[in-house]
């Protein structure tokens, strides 16, 4: 088994994370009925399995042992997050409930990737700063789209109604 560095360990974990969005976005996709929200998890899963694509790139260019414990540990992280996602949208969740746990993917998404950003330019590592950066702006961009998904859920509630759980 191959030792892998700090940023090679937040790398995989940058890649689970998305391997775990493209899952994660289909639940929610299953408990919204907004047509302009439907569009955006479509983009927000077509983005996740490009961020898994870069990373996979990425992680192909070092030598075999260490792309597999890179593999593996992204494997490892996407099976927690998936995890996570069953006990949270849980049978009854709603819409609100399923976009509150899709802002909190996105906002661990993002955190994942200012480490690797962080971590790669200590070391120089310019394809890694690249791709940090590029999935950074994406990351940001699913937060805010997933925070605003969820205002606009919570706005057609009727905020007096007996919750349904």
């Amino acid at each position: 088994m191959a030792e892998l560095t700090v940023l090679q360990e937040k790398l995989a974990v940058a890649w689970g994370l998305a391997l775990a969005a493209a899952t994660l976005t289909e639940k929610v996709d299953e408990r919204t009925h907004d047509r302009k929200l439907l569009l955006e998890l479509s983009r927000m899963r077509s983005d996740a399995l490009e961020t898994q694509s870069r990373c996979h790139g990425e992680a192909a260019r070092l030598p075999v042992d260490v792309f597999e414990e890179l593999r593996a540990t992204a494997q490892r992280t996407r099976n927690h997050a998936g995890e996570l996602s069953i006990i949270w949208l849980k049978s009854g969740t709603d819409a609100v409930g399923a976009w509150t746990f899709l802002a909190m993917g996105e906002a661990g998404e993002v955190a994942a990737w200012l480490a690797v950003t962080q971590l790669a330019e200590e070391a120089a590592n310019r394809p890694l700063l690249e791709l940090a950066h590029w999935a950074l702006d994406v990351q940001r961009a699913h937060l805010e789209s997933a925070l605003a998904g969820t205002v606009a859920l919570a706005a057609v509630e009727r905020p007096l109604a007996v919750a349904l759980h």
